[in-house]
């Protein structure tokens, strides 16, 4: 059996006192590292525009769909997951970035007689009420706004929880899916070549509001 004598247990001392010093910036790592972990997800989102995209479809000429979306989008999502039901959406569409990959008929889709361009040149939704089916989905009541009328518009959304794979930071993606008909904002015309009701698909996603 192995036994120490008094003049070395000093020795035996620094020995442990210098081991711990040497083991602190290893233990603060574990520590930080923990806490990282344990740390709660975030609980403010807001919107990540650049993520975020506006697309349509429409009967054309009674036997096909022309597929379509906006190019040029602003405004702000404001997603609590405490407090689900104060979520605040202002959503603007620029109307002259309308693209269907066909610039003859974008031409003819902005003029006068049907998205008015010139003279409205955003479509807008602002919320009022959000009705919950589950903490990650529900309906979103507004007005929307385009030609210069406003009426009552609901949306379903969903939202779906992921990690940005550059940033390695969560996220939440969001679809919301509604359908718009032209003829309430006194768009009639051309009735033989494009549809009247205009399904609407917007995804998107949601980033920690710091």
């Amino acid at each position: 059996m192995m036994t120490f004598s008094e003049t070395s247990t000093p020795t035996l001392k620094k020995m442990l006192l210098t081991s711990l010093v040497a083991s602190l910036p290893l233990l603060g790592m574990s520590v930080g590292i923990n806490q990282a972990m344990a740390a709660p997800p975030p609980q403010k989102w807001k919107l990540d525009k650049s993520k975020t995209k506006v697309n349509f479809s429409v009967s054309y000429l009674k036997n096909s769909t022309v597929q379509g979306k906006f190019n040029e989008i602003d405004g702000d999502i404001r997603f609590d997951e405490n407090n689900p039901q104060n979520t605040k959406v202002n959503f603007v569409v620029q109307t002259e970035s309308l693209d269907t990959d066909l610039k003859a008929r974008d031409y003819f889709i902005r003029r006068k007689e049907l998205l008015n361009t010139k003279q409205y040149p955003t479509l807008k939704f602002v919320s009022s009420n959000i009705n919950l089916a589950s903490s990650r989905s529900g309906t979103l009541s507004g007005n929307f706004t385009a030609l210069g009328q406003s009426k009552p518009l609901t949306v379903k959304v969903t939202l779906t929880d992921a990690v940005n794979s550059a940033t390695n930071q969560p996220v939440l993606k969001f679809k919301a899916t509604g359908q718009v008909n032209r003829h309430h904002y006194g768009v009639t015309a051309f009735p033989k070549i494009f549809g009247t009701n205009i399904p609407i698909v917007i995804t998107g996603e949601l980033v920690p509001d710091k």
